[in-house]
């Protein structure tokens, strides 16, 4: 790690956006002709240099994928929302699916290395701000402080075990909290335990910080709002399982999800609002809390993965589909609108005699094409969601289920599930089906939040396992992965432990 360590604290930001106050997506361009004290003394530097932090997210640097492409590989290739079709390409993107877990392959090296030259252009930013220098300086610090959180708890889901499992010993990452670093920097793992009371120490300082939010795309920028959400996901994922549930856990994540759900920015959006709810420019949509936005220079590459492509004849990409129980899931309410996320359409590479697949189109937005050249790629303009409105209802009422509120927990439950047109459930209802609330909870995140990187983490941290009932071009017959397997944690990079021997791998 130390190379690329180096490398964010000579020129901590790889990319920025000139413009403080610009869009995400405009004039994007290769930033490094300044040195770091004319930079961080300014607050247009600063704004600078945090909107370059933003552009790490969504942009390729240094021979390492997006940011954002990789989460995706890796949080949501574990779950059960997806079915391979075909081989994928390149290979490795088969990784986490298959569970292979080769420290040699997937995405965990660039992912890895993306984070930390995020976390380290973040500690430049948090120290070059002291506390109460002026509202938009408070403000730019508390975005800082938010990316990360949100970057060192997307590292410790990665490389960490569940929560519940021994976290005062399991180990997590790296904490590097400073800039000051020098070439004998080799830091050990911290455990999950303290990963994760850091993110939330950030967290609180990012949101009492954050008071002047920006204008104009502000769902692609942090705020208040987007603290207090991912607050609420943290203590869920500290809220332990329900057979043995940590209630002050699920008391906080109740109390943030409650204080985002009380915000004028945010709504669930109704019928045909909600069924092109994705269609939309991400800045524009008031289901965001938080995305990662995208734009032709820096195309969202998940779909890729999704849309098949034809070329010259041969289709291409698109390697995974929806899979085939998430569908009769969704199948269980003939109107419910999220059918409109998914396109049944025929696959000439399926092995079967039936070709028919569910195309997932929820990352289909816009769909770039370079100017005088072919395209092989179906990147598009959509925005990588990170944190919505609907998943603090969903927050609420799996915490609420293992409070034993029943009654509240339903009653955040329906919201979501009402406005898909999917019938409320109700006591009596859940009785007849023969689950619990907490049940009928899982399924409907697993329904609404589906294709955004939770469906693994959901099961596992809850201490249940992944499913697979289906087959598929790797396996033959269904896959259950339990969550005390070594495999639920990806391995840490190889190239990262040869620069820092004091890096404790993961069981391989």
């Amino acid at each position: 790690m130390k190379k690329y360590i180096l490398s964010v604290y000579i020129c901590f930001a790889a990319i920025v956006l000139f413009g403080c106050k610009k869009a995400i997506d405009e004039n994007i361009r290769p930033f490094n002709d300044k040195a770091d004290q004319e930079l961080l003394t300014t607050l247009d530097g600063l704004g600078l240099a945090t909107n370059g932090n933003y552009a790490l997210l969504v942009t390729p640097a240094a021979g390492d994928a997006q940011y954002s492409l990789s989460w995706y590989n890796l949080s949501e290739l574990k779950g059960n929302n997806l079915l391979s079709v075909v081989q994928a390409y390149p290979q490795t993107r088969n990784d986490g699916y298959i569970f292979n877990n080769s420290p040699s392959q997937g995405p965990t090296t660039a992912f890895w290395r993306m984070s930390y030259r995020l976390i380290f252009g973040t500690n430049k930013v948090i120290e070059a701000i002291t506390d109460g220098q002026g509202a938009a300086y408070d403000q730019l610090k508390g975005e800082n402080y938010f990316l990360r959180a949100l970057t060192y708890f997307n590292l410790v889901r990665v490389y960490g075990r569940p929560y519940y499992q021994n976290n005062s010993s399991e180990l997590g990452v790296p904490l590097s909290l400073s800039s000051l670093v020098n070439k004998d920097y080799k830091p050990k793992r911290n455990t999950v335990k303290e990963v994760y009371e850091q993110v939330i120490a950030d967290l609180e300082k990012a949101a009492a910080l954050m008071n002047q939010p920006r204008t104009g795309n502000p769902n692609n920028y942090a705020s208040k709002e987007a603290a207090w959400a991912l607050l609420s996901r943290v203590y869920l994922y500290m809220g332990g399982t329900p057979a043995a549930p940590q209630n002050d856990y699920n008391a906080k994540a109740v109390e943030y999800a409650d204080k985002v759900i009380g915000s004028p920015n945010y709504t669930l959006l109704q019928g045909a609002s909600y069924s092109s709810s994705f269609a939309v420019d991400s800045k524009t949509n008031k289901e965001f809390i938080f995305a990662f936005r995208h734009d032709n220079a820096n195309g969202n590459e998940i779909n890729d993965f999704l849309i098949p492509r034809d070329v010259w004849g041969n289709l291409s990409q698109g390697e995974y589909a929806a899979s085939p129980d998430y569908i009769a899931i969704l199948n269980q309410n003939s109107t419910d609108l999220r059918k409109n996320f998914v396109t049944l359409e025929n696959d000439k590479r399926i092995a079967l005699a039936d070709k028919s697949r569910y195309t997932i189109n929820k990352f289909n937005y816009q769909q770039i094409n370079p100017p005088g050249g072919f395209e092989y790629s179906s990147k598009s303009r959509s925005a990588t969601p990170y944190l919505r409105i609907a998943e603090m209802y969903l927050n609420k009422a799996e915490a609420l289920a293992k409070l034993n509120n029943t009654s509240d927990a339903l009653t955040a439950l329906n919201e979501v599930r009402t406005r898909a047109t999917a019938a409320a459930w109700t006591t009596t209802s859940l009785a007849s089906a023969n689950m619990t609330v907490f049940q009928a909870v899982l399924n409907e995140r697993r329904l609404e939040l589906a294709w955004e990187g939770h469906s693994s983490y959901d099961n596992f941290r809850n201490g249940l396992p992944m499913v697979r009932n289906y087959t598929d071009y790797f396996n033959n017959s269904a896959l259950t992965i339990q969550p005390e397997d070594k495999r639920v944690v990806y391995p840490l990079p190889p190239s990262e432990i040869q620069f820092n021997p004091n890096l404790d791998q993961n069981p391989l």
